[in-house]
C-alpha cells in the first residue's frame, strides 16, 4: 500500500505524549521513594552514632585481646582474670586489633568497643620502671629493727632466693606494711 494511512510504525503524538507522561510519573514515584529511603538511612545513621556514643560513654573495663574468632567476635581476657567470648563492634579498626593489645570492654555486655594505645592500660603502667628514688637506709633515722625486717622480708627473697630453696620454703611473694 502506498501513501496510505499508517503503515510505517510512526506513533501518533497523543500516544507518545501519554507514554512520556507515564514515564515521568514513574520517575517521580522513584524519586520520592529514593528521597524517603535516603532520609530513613540518614536517620538510622544518626541513631547508630548515638548508640555507639552511648555504649562508649558507659564506664569501660580494660581487657586484653587474646584471639579473633571471626569478624564480629573474639576472645578477651579481662582485668578480673576471666576470659570472655565477646562481640566486636563494627566501629573497631580490625588492623589495630592484634593479640595482647589492650582493649576497652563495655561494662555490662563485655562487647569490645575500642582498642587502646599501650600506655592506656594503668595496670601495665604500674609495672613500668619509674625514677629510682635516691634515698638509702642511712637517710632514714632510727627504726633500725624495722629496716632490718624490711631487708629480710623484701630484699633477701629477691636477691638470694636460693637460701629459701636450701631451707625448703617458698620465699614470700608480698609484704604487708602497717
Amino acid at each position: 500500500r502506498r501513501g496510505g494511512g499508517g503503515g510505517g510504525g510512526a506513533v501518533d503524538p497523543y500516544t507518545r505524549l501519554k507514554q512520556l507522561q507515564q514515564q515521568l510519573q514513574f520517575l517521580d514515584i522513584q524519586e520520592r521513594y529514593i528521597r524517603t529511603e535516603q532520609a530513613h538511612l540518614k536517620n538510622e545513621l544518626v541513631h547508630a552514632k548515638e548508640e555507639v556514643k552511648r555504649i562508649q560513654s558507659v564506664p569501660l573495663v580494660i581487657g586484653q585481646f587474646l584471639e579473633p574468632i571471626d569478624e564480629q567476635s573474639g576472645i578477651v581476657g579481662s582485668t578480673t582474670g576471666s576470659n570472655y567470648y565477646v562481640r566486636i563492634l563494627s566501629t573497631v579498626d580490625r588492623e589495630e586489633l592484634k593479640p595482647s593489645s589492650s582493649v576497652a570492654l563495655h561494662r555490662h555486655s563485655n562487647a569490645l568497643v575500642a582498642t587502646l594505645p599501650p600506655e592506656a592500660d594503668s595496670s601495665i603502667q604500674l609495672m613500668t620502671a619509674r625514677d629510682k628514688p635516691d634515698v638509702s637506709y642511712a637517710d632514714i633515722g632510727g627504726s633500725d629493727v624495722q629496716k632490718q625486717e624490711i631487708r629480710e622480708a623484701v630484699e633477701l627473697p629477691l636477691t638470694q632466693f636460693e637460701l629459701y630453696a636450701q631451707i625448703g620454703i617458698d620465699p614470700p611473694r608480698g609484704v604487708l606494711l602497717y
